[in-house]
């Protein structure tokens, strides 16, 4: 949550700083570059987490980190070599826009940084180190706050991928730093016989999760990519920015789900009766609070976007919101779920399919549509109907494989009122204020009814804030002998 807010605040004093064509350029060179540097990515991070977390001992994981790493490479070199080079033909060529070349080649260079950081964060992750890994998302957040502003207020478009290279090459070194510290002495490099043998076991569930990721990072950046060959870069910073805003809810899945892969990849493997109970208890807490957190960011989108962007220059947002917000909420769960039951499963076909849904449904309904309704409208709402087809199929694809369900009638009841809410952000605010309290209520006494929130819970946690604000906010002052 501290890094969400952090992030939150240097994105959108970044956006009030550009105009909407610069922050056009900016998403549009992000996802240029991201639908390519995807393909990098081979389901490593993933797999070797699944791996590391079943390691026998320290040295087997600088073995498995090091096969993973090389691996990694022979891949992001030819790619990053192969956009930088390019970045001319497809900034100028492609997009006819010369002022996306430099970004693009920036991003390039980026590329060879970031191979090596979802290793290391498997490594952090895999070992079970949290609270290292959460304190360095913190730390490296506020990092981005002081590298970003200061550059984009300096270089405008051309300062944002510089500060995005700073980032990256700190974020690459501290993680290496956290990550190998306490295997200091066991950083063995693995044989020709054990780099064939991990190899084997990463990528026996590597390929789909690499297929998988391909396939959402396109499906995120279709948008984006899609508009931009036909509109200016004002409409597609309107759409980047709507995505941008409900892609905020990823932060509770992604924190979520670095710590279920690893702990739920052993528990799967010992006992998958106690693996389901306890799936159930951790997702109906994280569909509460995601299902919270997005009403309310949807709800009062059009206040909270005047507030910190400044004006009126993203109103063409606002009704994007919830549809965009929907198709993240679900994600959000897609996510969980890929982490937390497809992975330890080894359900790599199901996934496969599930995502395959993901982009082929947005796609669909978008040419289907767009005619009809509009461009950003239409991509708005093919992006969640997308979501929802792919929610759907796994759905499905886990009751009948693992006999499991952990969705039901009552989260989709509440689904349908959250988003019935999130619909009615446009209205008058004389009218918002009082009936945000109505249906809010209504909506918090959804959670109690099915139980998926208990008073005797709510008890507990707020004893827990009390115990830990105790812990940590108490300040002691040492005796005057000491400080003298």
């Amino acid at each position: 949550m501290m890094a969400m807010l952090l992030g939150l605040v240097q994105t959108f004093v970044i956006i009030r700083v550009l105009s909407v064509g610069e922050w056009g350029i900016v998403q549009l060179a992000i996802s240029i570059g991201g639908a390519l540097g995807i393909y990098q990515h081979l389901g490593l991070a993933s797999a070797s987490t699944r791996e590391i977390s079943s390691a026998e001992d320290d040295k087997e994981i600088f073995k498995i980190f090091i096969t993973s790493a090389v691996i990694r490479y022979v891949i992001t070199l030819p790619i990053a070599i192969g956009l930088f080079l390019f970045a001319s033909h497809i900034g100028a060529g492609i997009y006819k826009n010369a002022a996306l070349v430099v970004p693009i080649k920036i991003y390039a260079v980026t590329l060879i940084l970031q191979g090596v950081q979802s290793i290391l964060n498997s490594v952090i992750a895999g070992t079970k180190r949290f609270k290292q890994l959460f304190i360095y998302q913190v730390a490296i957040a506020i990092a981005s706050v002081v590298i970003f502003i200061p550059l984009v207020l300096a270089y405008r478009v051309e300062g944002y991928f510089y500060a995005f290279l700073m980032f990256n090459a700190l974020s690459s070194i501290v993680l290496g730093y956290i990550a190998f510290k306490p295997l200091k002495g066991n950083l063995k490099l693995p044989s020709r016989r054990d780099f064939k043998r991990i190899f084997k076991e990463i990528f026996s569930i590597s390929m789909a999760i690499y297929l998988v990721k391909i396939i959402y990072t396109n499906w995120e950046k279709f948008g984006n990519n899609v508009l931009g060959l036909f509109n200016s870069p004002e409409i597609v910073a309107i759409f980047a920015f709507a995505m941008l805003y409900a892609k905020k809810l990823m932060s509770i899945s992604d924190s979520v789900t670095d710590v279920n892969l690893p702990v739920l990849s052993e528990k799967y493997v010992k006992d998958f009766d106690d693996f389901k109970k306890l799936f159930v208890r951790n997702f109906d807490k994280i569909f509460v609070t995601v299902i919270a957190a997005a009403t309310f960011a949807a709800y009062w989108s059009p206040e909270i976007v005047g507030l910190v962007v400044g004006g009126e220059k993203y109103r063409d947002a606002y009704t994007l919101i919830p549809p965009v917000i929907l198709a993240f909420i679900l994600y959000s769960f897609i996510n969980i779920v890929k982490s937390s039951v497809l992975i330890p499963a080894k359900m790599s076909k199901h996934m496969v399919i599930g995502f395959m849904a993901l982009l082929v449904g947005t796609a669909a309904m978008f040419f289907s549509i767009y005619k009809l309704i509009g461009a950003l409208p239409a991509m708005a709402w093919g992006t969640a109907f997308g979501a929802a087809l792919s929610f759907l199929y796994i759905n499905l694809a886990i009751k009948k494989n693992l006999k499991f369900v952990y969705f039901n009638i009552d989260h989709l009841a509440i689904l349908v009122q959250a988003f019935s809410i999130s619909l009615i952000n446009t209205v008058p605010l004389i009218l918002k204020i009082p009936v945000f309290f109505f249906l809010f209520m209504l909506l918090i006494w959804a959670f109690f009814i099915p139980g998926f929130v208990t008073t005797q819970e709510l008890k507990e946690s707020f004893g827990y804030i009390k115990r830990f604000s105790k812990k940590y906010g108490k300040v002691e002052t040492p005796p005057y002998e000491e400080i003298q």
